[in-house]
């Protein structure tokens, strides 16, 4: 789907919505199909370190819309992200994703169940970062097994194939195995404990990139703000190396601890770590402020890390929901230079290295729930506050933001 760069974001809450509406049918049906739309925006500062704080607006909308057939088993979906970023430059973006999930169920009063799907994805960027539009198919298979009442087994692989129209050397295969295990305690606590085991494979990227070039890191064009196509050469293998092949590998460790405090009161605790072995990226793309975790752009085969974060939720007898949330992060980098303020890479060539603290607290109220019939339409407000701290100058910050957002389900 070509887009042309003057849209924006602000767009798609209406075309969401007809599309959405679209997909009613005009008569009851034995599979009523459901929808979700959402669109928001966030005011507030960022302020590099040791810098005064610049205004920024962020812009984020999007929908989700599915339709179960066959007695609920099969799920048909079709989803839509689309933002903008408040970076200097044209930072927004639309993700499309559409796919299938098949449910069954087997075991005695059929209480384990498996399931197997697919879906495809489309990313279009603005034009800061349009050299990483990206295609990708997804295939995946779990088993959801429960040995007893309050104990539940997961097993699963799933496989995503990319294609980068504009960058060949990062086209992609990555592949992911895990297994997790929750168990429900009589003391209304659960404890979830999780492990995967992700494997990726790059393009020739030795032919493509070849040997590491620390003048290549600095070069105009390759990096920096709002400079296209904003990517970042990593520090690649030489040939006749030990780690001279394509291959990265990465496990992954996550441990959850849920409590009720009370009725309506719930809180977590979360640990995660990351550990990743074997190639690095050829490039890694420089994503705008506030960007995190995406999976392929903020690659986790580029960076080691580690996580604790802790959240508080309460509903409301009224339906609405208070939440609060605060995390730390620890992120050190396999094969990414640090750059300083000209954007060259620092005298000693030191890999980047990242903290990042957030906490956010957000309101949900239900918007007049006993007229709205199956609809339901929540004002969203929030507070989210970042503190980014780098050896690398691009990601030094401080970030506050109030969001407002508005989301209507079906």
């Amino acid at each position: 789907m070509q887009i042309d760069a003057p849209r924006r974001p602000h767009a798609i809450a209406l075309a969401a919505l007809v599309l959405s509406m679209a997909l009613l049918p005009a008569a009851p049906v034995s599979a009523q199909p459901g929808f979700t739309v959402s669109f928001g925006r966030a005011f507030g500062s960022i302020a590099e370190a040791g810098a005064l704080a610049d205004t920024n607006q962020t812009t984020v909308g999007g929908v989700e819309a599915e339709q179960l057939l066959a007695a609920q088993r099969l799920r048909l979906y079709y989803e839509l992200d689309g933002g903008s970023y408040a970076a200097p430059g044209d930072w927004h973006y639309f993700l499309h994703n559409a796919g299938a999930t098949w449910k069954g169920t087997f075991g005695e009063k059929q209480r384990h169940a498996f399931f197997v799907g697919g879906s495809g994805s489309v990313r279009a960027n603005g034009s800061s970062w349009a050299a990483a539009d990206y295609r990708a198919l997804a295939a995946f298979s779990n088993f959801e097994l429960r040995p007893s009442a309050g104990a539940t087994v997961r097993v699963g692989y799933r496989l995503d194939a990319r294609a980068f129209p504009d960058l060949a050397e990062m086209n992609q295969v990555q592949h992911d195995g895990f297994s997790s295990v929750l168990v429900n305690f009589p003391t209304r606590t659960t404890v979830i404990g999780e492990v995967h085991l992700g494997a990726k494979s790059y393009a020739d990227t030795l032919a493509a990139v070849g040997p590491y070039d620390a003048a290549m890191a600095g070069a105009p064009g390759r990096m920096g703000r709002g400079m296209g196509p904003s990517l970042r050469s990593t520090v690649a293998p030489v040939p006749g190396s030990a780690v001279e092949h394509n291959h990265a590998g990465m496990v992954t460790f996550m441990a959850r601890l849920g409590q009720s405090l009370a009725d309506r009161t719930g809180a977590t605790l979360q640990y995660y770590q990351r550990m990743t072995f074997g190639r690095v990226a050829p490039l890694v793309v420089t994503t705008p402020a506030l960007y995190f975790d995406d999976g392929v752009y903020d690659d986790p085969f580029a960076s080691d890390a580690r996580a604790l974060s802790a959240s508080v939720k309460h509903h409301f007898a009224g339906g609405m929901v208070l939440e609060g949330r605060a995390s730390r992060m620890a992120k050190s980098y396999n094969g990414v230079l640090a750059l300083g303020p000209d954007g060259a890479s620092l005298a000693g060539l030191d890999l980047r290295e990242d903290q990042v603290w957030r906490a956010t607290a957000e309101w949900t109220i239900p918007i007049l729930p006993s007229r709205t019939g199956p609809a339901g339409i929540d004002l969203n407000i929030g507070y989210f506050f970042t503190r980014h701290r780098s050896n690398d100058a691009f990601y030094n910050y401080t970030s506050h933001n109030v969001g407002v957002g508005v989301t209507i389900s079906y």
